[in-house]
C-alpha cells in the first residue's frame, strides 16, 4: 500500500476539517477563513496545476509528447521581452491558429525533421532550473514523483552532457547541472523539512536526520536510474529513425528512465512513503495552527481535531504504513506538536485581549486552559486505544467529556467569550443535522463538483457526521473495510 494514494481524496488534513468554529470567537472578523487545507481560501495553491513545465511528471510520456515539447518550445512559447517569439505567437494567432497545441499535421512534419536533423547536446538551462525549483513547494502528495523526477532528470542530463561534451567544456556544462540540481533539490528538502519541523514540533536533531533521509533517498534513486541507462539507450536504439533526436532528448530519456529504474531497499532512516505519511499529518496540524492564530478553534474544537488526526497516525502505524522508526518520530513529536497549536491559540488570544473594544469587559479572551485540551484529547485517544480503534465511539466520548469540561470553564471564566452559550450551541447542536434551507445555484454547482471528485457534500451534515465522513474516507483511503483496526 503506497501512503500517497491516501491524500488524492484530496489529504489528511482536508479529512479533518470540520467547518466548526465558534462563533463569535474569531479574533478578526476580517480574517480570512480555511477550507481544512491549512491556507486560506484566498490563497489556495492550484497544486495540480503544472506551471513548471514538467515533462511527463507523473504520466506517460511517449514519443510524440516529446516532439511535442520542441515543437512548443519553437513555436508557441514566448516571453515578453523577445520580440521574435511575439512576433511567432502573432503570426499564429493571424493565421488562424489558435490553438497552443500542433494540428495532426504540424506534429508529423515537425518529427519528419527532427528525424533529419536529430538534436543537438545544448540543455535548456533555463527551463530545467525552473522545473526543478518548482519543487521546494512540493506537497505530500507529490513527494514520491518529486524524488523521482529530480533523480531521474538529473541523471538524464548529464548522460546527454558526457555523450556530448568533453574536456574543460564538459567541466563547465557538469558544473551548471550540479549547481541547478542541488538548487531544486535543496529547496525540496529545506521546505519539506520545515513543514514537519514548524508543525509536528519536531527537534533540530530529528529535523537533520529527516533532511539526511531525503538525501540517501535522491543518492539512491540517482543510482538506480544510472543503472538503467544501458537498457533506456537499448531501447532508444530500437525506435528506428526516431533515435537520432530522442537520444538527446533529456525530458523523455528521464521519463523512461523512471518506467525502468527502480531502487532496492532504501538504507534511509525514513523511507519517502514514511516522509509522505508525516507531511500528511503535518498538514492537519498546519490547519489547526493557522485557524487558532484567528482565534478560529477553541481549546474543545483544537483537543477533537488533534485526536483526529493522531488516531489517523496511529492506525497507520498499526497498519505498517509506516516504519517503526517514523511511528516514533511521530509518537515523540506529538506533545510539542500540540504545544505549538495551543501556543498559536494563547497568542492571538491575549493580542485580542490587549485590544478589547470599548465595553468588552476583561477576560472577554481569557488565556488558553490547556486542562480542557488535554482532557478532552485523553479522553479521545484513551477510548480509541481501549476499543480497537473505533473512531465514532472515540470522538462520541471526547464530545461527552468536553460538555463537562468546558461546563467547568465557563464557571471559572464567565467572562470568556468562548465558553457560555457559545460553548453550549456547539455540544447542543454536535449531533445535530443543521436545518434544511433553500441552496444557491453557487451552491448547487459547488455540490455537484464535490460528488464529481468523490467527495460528499456536507452544508447539511452534522459536526460529528462530518469527523464520521473524514474517518470513513480516510479508512477507505487506506484500504481498510471498517473502524476496527484489528480486523
Amino acid at each position: 500500500m503506497n501512503i500517497t494514494n491516501i491524500p488524492n481524496i484530496p489529504n489528511i488534513a482536508n479529512q479533518i476539517a470540520t467547518g466548526a468554529p465558534q462563533a463569535g470567537l474569531r479574533c478578526d472578523s476580517g480574517t480570512t477563513t480555511t477550507s481544512g487545507s491549512g491556507m486560506p481560501k484566498s490563497s489556495t495553491p492550484l497544486r495540480h496545476l503544472d506551471v513548471s513545465g514538467r515533462q511527463g511528471y507523473r504520466e506517460g510520456y511517449s514519443i510524440r509528447d516529446a516532439a511535442e515539447s520542441l515543437w512548443k518550445q519553437e513555436n508557441v512559447n514566448f516571453n515578453i521581452f523577445d520580440p521574435a517569439s511575439i512576433n511567432r505567437m502573432q503570426e499564429r494567432v493571424r493565421s488562424g491558429l489558435y490553438k497552443m497545441t500542433p494540428t495532426d499535421d504540424e506534429l508529423n512534419a515537425y518529427i519528419d525533421k527532427l528525424r533529419q536533423t536529430g538534436l543537438d547536446g545544448t540543455v535548456d538551462w533555463s527551463g530545467l532550473s525552473r522545473e526543478l525549483e518548482a519543487f521546494k513547494s512540493t506537497t505530500p502528495e507529490e513527494l514520491e514523483d518529486g524524488l523521482d523526477y529530480l533523480a531521474s532528470r538529473y541523471v538524464s542530463v548529464m548522460d546527454k552532457l558526457e555523450r556530448n561534451y568533453t574536456g574543460d567544456e564538459l567541466t563547465a556544462q557538469r558544473a551548471k547541472l550540479e549547481e541547478i540540481y542541488q538548487a531544486g533539490k535543496t529547496g525540496m528538502i529545506d521546505n519539506y523539512t520545515k513543514l514537519l519541523r514548524d508543525n509536528l514540533g519536531l527537534s533540530a536533531s530529528d529535523a537533520q536526520v529527516v533532511k539526511d533521509s531525503f538525501s540517501t533517498l535522491l543518492a539512491e534513486k540517482v543510482d538506480a536510474y544510472r543503472g538503467a541507462l544501458d537498457k533506456v539507450s537499448e531501447d532508444v536504439d530500437k525506435t528506428g529513425a526516431d533515435s537520432v533526436w530522442l537520444k538527446n532528448h533529456d525530458a523523455y530519456i528521464a521519463a523512461q528512465l523512471r518506467t525502468a529504474g527502480t531502487a532496492g531497499q532504501s538504507q534511509a532512516r525514513y523511507s519517502a512513503q514514511d516522509l509522505a505519511a508525516a507531511g500528511q499529518i503535518a498538514q492537519s496540524y498546519q490547519t489547526e495552527i493557522f485557524n487558532a492564530s484567528s482565534c478560529g478553534r477553541n481549546e474543545a474544537t483544537l483537543a477533537l481535531n488533534l485526536s483526529m488526526a493522531d488516531m489517523k497516525a496511529e492506525t497507520m502505524i498499526q497498519k505498517g504504513l509506516v516504519s517503526q522508526n517514523m511511528a516514533a518520530l511521530l509518537r515523540g513529536s506529538r506533545a510539542q506538536g500540540h504545544e505549538n497549536v495551543l501556543a498559536a491559540l494563547d497568542q492571538a488570544l491575549a493580542k485580542r485581549e490587549s485590544s478589547l473594544a470599548p465595553g468588552e469587559p476583561r477576560g472577554t479572551f481569557a488565556p488558553v486552559d490547556r486542562s480542557v485540551f488535554q482532557g478532552i484529547y485523553q479522553a479521545v485517544m484513551g477510548a480509541f486505544q481501549q476499543n480497537g480503534g473505533n473512531a465514532a465511539e472515540a470522538i462520541r466520548a471526547g464530545a461527552a467529556y468536553g460538555q463537562k469540561v468546558t461546563a467547568q470553564a465557563t464557571a471559572q471564566n464567565p467572562k470568556a467569550l468562548r465558553w457560555g452559550i457559545n460553548i453550549e450551541s456547539y455540544w447542543k447542536d454536535f449531533y445535530t443535522a443543521p436545518a434544511n434551507k433553500e441552496i444557491t445555484a453557487l451552491g448547487k454547482q459547488i455540490n455537484r463538483l464535490l460528488v464529481q471528485i468523490g467527495q460528499t457534500p456536507s452544508q447539511n451534515s452534522s459536526t460529528y457526521q462530518k469527523y464520521m465522513d473524514s474517518w470513513r474516507d480516510f479508512l477507505t483511503a487506506i484500504g481498510g473495510s471498517g473502524l476496527d483496526i484489528r480486523a
